[in-house]
């Protein structure tokens, strides 16, 4: 039987929910420690991620808050 080697560069995580960003930091830190060529990459690709998501709950709630006002009879 032929045997192929796999070789995958992998990292096993398990976060702490009730630490949000704190896990995550170590693991944004991890990830960047083992590419140290790609750090700026990656930090640049996180910071658009991180912007998009944000882009987004801010869009949602200006629709939020505009329905607010609105159903309120609040003239804008």
């Amino acid at each position: 039987m032929k045997s192929v080697a796999k070789i995958r560069s992998t990292l096993d995580i398990q976060l702490d929910l009730t630490r949000p960003v704190e896990e995550l930091t170590e693991v944004i830190s991890a990830v960047i420690a083992s590419r140290p060529a790609r750090r700026k990459e990656i930090l640049e690709s996180l910071d658009l991620a991180v912007g998009n998501a944000l882009a987004e709950i801010q869009s949602q709630e200006e629709k939020d808050q505009k329905a607010n006002d609105d159903s309120s009879g609040k003239v804008s």
